[in-house]
């Protein structure tokens, strides 16, 4: 495919940058990053933006250019189609457009410091507590054993088999604190002896580019006994299918494209089948006394990862060498499981991960803004 030429000497430096990049970065971030090089094309040479703009991929790393370049964007004035003009960004696409900004200011301008906008805080995930885990369990445990009615005009054996299922993976997920695209990826040889350990591939956050680390993680008593429960029924279901016979988690009806029950489930579906039954448990349990609605998804499961005792005496010692020495800033992710995400973790535990690092610099910039 022919490069695509730009007008403006400045927007072809900042592509050549672009182009630089391809191996160092993922190929979702490399067209997350080409994205934003054709909004700088569509910004340069707009009344709103600097005339020096146009000169040079440092001018437009300047405030003024990059201020101006923000507010256009946000407000929709940017986007590619023409139908979509006009339509303001949503937030989710606005962090991708400000993680790139970062990324190209470190390489078009390296070693100076590029005042980069601040997005509002976004209100913290609902996560759930223990108390809510056990009440969950154990309903579970018992619905697993029996055939309810009522649910989504399915059968009452595909009742069972569904939360015979969702009380394994469940379990599971309590037990390693897996994103949905680990438990896709798990296998039935993953399991260890006795269903005492499972092994997962873990991916860092925003790091499809990397190699996966596997780790082998534990698994407890309630783990082995519902996972007990799904491997026989699991294993009727895979009988005769092509493909399926290793993976874990697999489909237990048939889909409305009319694939056959067996099919092994992609992450998408994982916490789509998640997110229905725990709406379902929701309505249920509602006015009974002691129980708080649960959070409508998979990640709101994992991210209540309560660390053990070995892991909280670890934090006492690291902030107690913080506390009577200035902090140090290794590079490097932590060892360790630890919730990401937090200018806590990037701080106190020194992870460097890409997701704590923002957290720590949006907090600091949010600080900076509001004593101006």
């Amino acid at each position: 495919m022919t490069p695509k030429q730009y007008e403006a000497v400045s927007v072809r430096q900042l592509s050549a940058v672009v182009d630089g990049m391809a191996g160092t970065v993922s190929d979702a971030r490399m067209r997350q990053l080409r994205m934003v090089v054709g909004m700088f094309d569509r910004a340069v040479g707009r009344e709103e933006m600097p005339g020096r703009a146009s000169r040079s991929a440092e001018q437009l790393f300047t405030w003024a250019a990059i201020g101006s370049f923000w507010d256009l964007a946000v407000d929709g004035e940017l986007r590619a189609r023409a139908r979509d003009v006009g339509t303001r960004l949503p937030l989710a696409t606005q962090k991708v457009v400000l993680g790139c900004l970062r990324l190209l200011a470190d390489r078009v301008v390296p070693g100076k410091e590029v005042r980069l906008p601040v997005l509002p805080e976004p209100a913290p995930r609902a996560t759930t507590s223990p108390a809510q885990e056990a009440a969950m369990y154990r309903f579970m445990v018992d619905l697993a054993g029996q055939v309810p009615t009522g649910w989504d005009g399915q059968s009452k054996e595909v009742n069972r088999l569904f939360r015979v299922r969702l009380l394994a993976l469940t379990a599971v997920v309590l037990d390693t604190r897996s994103r949905a695209g680990e438990l896709a990826g798990m296998r039935v040889q993953d399991l260890g002896e006795g269903l005492s350990s499972v092994r997962v591939a873990r991916r860092q956050q925003n790091g499809a580019h990397l190699e996966p680390v596997e780790v082998v993680l534990p698994l407890g008593e309630e783990a082995r006994v519902a996972l007990g429960r799904w491997l026989p029924v699991r294993a009727e279901l895979v009988e005769g299918l092509e493909g399926a016979r290793d993976a874990l988690w697999v489909s237990v009806a048939t889909s409305r494209r009319g694939e056959p029950p067996g099919v092994p489930l992609r992450a998408q579906w994982i916490g789509v089948s998640y997110a229905r039954e725990v709406r379902w448990l929701n309505a249920v349990m509602a006015g009974r006394e002691g129980w708080e609605p649960l959070p409508a998804g998979l990640e709101g499961l994992r991210r209540a990862w309560v660390p053990p005792e070995e892991e909280r005496v670890r934090v006492a010692r690291v902030e107690a060498e913080l506390a009577a020495r200035p902090a140090r800033r290794p590079s490097g992710p932590v060892a360790g499981p630890v919730v990401h995400g937090r200018e806590y973790t990037y701080n106190v535990l020194e992870c460097r991960c890409g997701e704590c690092t923002e957290a720590a610099t949006n907090a600091r910039r949010a600080r900076r803004a509001a004593h101006r």
